[in-house]
């Protein structure tokens, strides 16, 4: 045998050796880490699938840009704006994204009742909730005690976090929750961070810690406004509007959606929702509905299957249809007239994007009361309430009520192009330090 040969065999030999030991070294880590992933306490299921992704694309070496999406599922508006914004990202080429809700990180014992503590908040005592947000909106002192007060109530996830982004390693941050800015580990300050606001309304917490770039609604800020708080902190701020899911700006012709759920295409179509969890006084609304029998009535329950049955029980006139969760919320709102719900930050985008005339029962102090202002501002929307609904509904579908006028005052706050925009700005913005006033 020649030398040459001898010398291809040897290099070939260690070539394989070497490819082999690097496979196996990948593994390995692999495998530790999700080990101290375990160890650390998260959960089994999502977690596991999520970073056992990630280091499938690290091995193949495909992504050049990791997006980590931060959320806080206190309601859904802002884990939906997350998700939606993930399918975004994930069209752009060498791009993955992973959505990661904070919530789930607290420990298993702590988690319902921190959920429970803030719905039982708002629920029984909103006075206080209100005086607590009022509080953080307007004084600065008690503003800075509050945010200190959430980066040190984070010891219970901070070594989740720190294991988090230690296997992600984020290139980009995107959080849709103000709080998640505050809980990102200090050595990850340089990496780029944005926030997208979920509500009609620029909470100064969004302003605690300073993101590069803040994505707000469209409208929501005038001119003036916009220039105060870029020159006082230097932020960029981008008029994007909330982002929905896609299919909430997908044009479906009122027939069709009527005929596709077996709704009347000759009478009028009111939808009334109480978010996820059939929130607010849907009995006393189904009660004075009644009568109207010129019209038709879709009362969606949510995740209530108390409330569901009850109703199912105390209803049987064919006008009303009584029905649980649903996730064709799309078709339905283009099959209406009318949207009669609680103005959280997540439906009312979507009755944007659907150009969808709305009433408004008890808004919660804070963010609800502030899209509801959002609204009665902009002229796309009535606060409505048992006692009254029933006038108002005869009024609004009369001959004479120019409802094409409200109809049309939603052009210039929809925002089809939302995600897009985001992940456009985000994936532009150069690294610098996050700033904390």
């Amino acid at each position: 045998m020649s030398d040459g040969s001898c010398r291809r065999r040897k290099e070939t030999g260690e070539t394989a050796r070497s490819t082999a030991s690097k496979e196996l070294s990948e593994w390995l880590l692999h495998f530790a880490c999700l080990v101290s992933l375990r160890d650390y306490g998260f959960k089994s299921g999502q977690f596991w699938e999520q970073y056992i992704g990630v280091n499938r694309f690290a091995k193949e070496g495909s992504a050049i840009e990791r997006i980590l999406l931060l959320t806080m599922g206190f309601g859904t508006g802002h884990n939906a704006a997350a998700k939606a914004l993930k399918c975004q990202f994930e069209k752009m080429p060498a791009v993955t994204a992973e959505v990661v809700d904070l919530l789930d990180l607290i420990p298993g014992t702590f988690h319902p009742l921190l959920q429970s503590g803030y719905h039982g908040m708002l629920n029984k005592f909103p006075t206080l909730y209100h005086y607590l947000y009022d509080w953080t909106h307007h004084n600065k002192m008690f503003r800075y005690v509050s945010s200190e007060l959430i980066e040190k109530m984070g010891w219970s996830i901070r070594k989740k976090m720190a294991q988090l982004f230690e296997q992600v390693q984020p290139t980009r941050i995107v959080s849709t929750h103000p709080f998640a800015l505050l809980l990102c580990p200090t050595q990850w300050e340089e990496v780029p961070a944005v926030g997208v606001i979920t509500d009609y309304e620029l909470h100064p917490i969004w302003l605690m810690r300073l993101p590069h770039a803040l994505f707000v609604p469209k409208r929501l800020l005038n001119q003036c406004q916009l220039e105060q708080i870029q020159w006082t902190t230097g932020l960029e701020i981008h008029e994007t509007g909330i982002p929905v899911n896609e299919a909430f700006y997908e044009e479906i012709p009122k027939e069709e959606a009527r005929r596709q759920l077996n709704l009347k295409s000759d009478e009028p179509v009111v939808l009334i929702m109480g978010g996820g969890t059939g929130l607010g006084p849907l009995e006393q609304l189904v009660d004075e509905i009644r009568l109207l029998r010129s019209m038709q009535f879709v009362v969606l329950t949510g995740k209530n299957n108390q409330l569901y049955h009850r109703l199912q029980k105390k209803v049987n006139q064919p006008h009303i249809r009584i029905e649980p969760f649903r996730c064709d919320i799309p078709l339905r709102m283009a099959a209406a007239d009318l949207l009669v719900t609680k103005p959280g930050g997540l439906t009312i985008s979507e009755a944007i994007a659907k150009k969808l005339p709305m009433f408004l029962f008890e808004a919660l102090p804070g963010q609800e009361k502030a899209n509801q202002q959002y609204l009665l501002h902009h002229r796309v929307a009535m606060i409505t309430r048992p006692q009254t609904i029933r006038l108002q509904l005869e009024k609004f579908f009369s001959p004479d009520y120019k409802r094409d006028r409200m109809v049309e005052r939603f052009t210039g706050l929809m925002s089809p192009n939302a995600g897009e925009r985001i992940v456009h700005e985000t994936l532009r913005i150069q690294a610098k330090m996050m700033q904390t006033l």
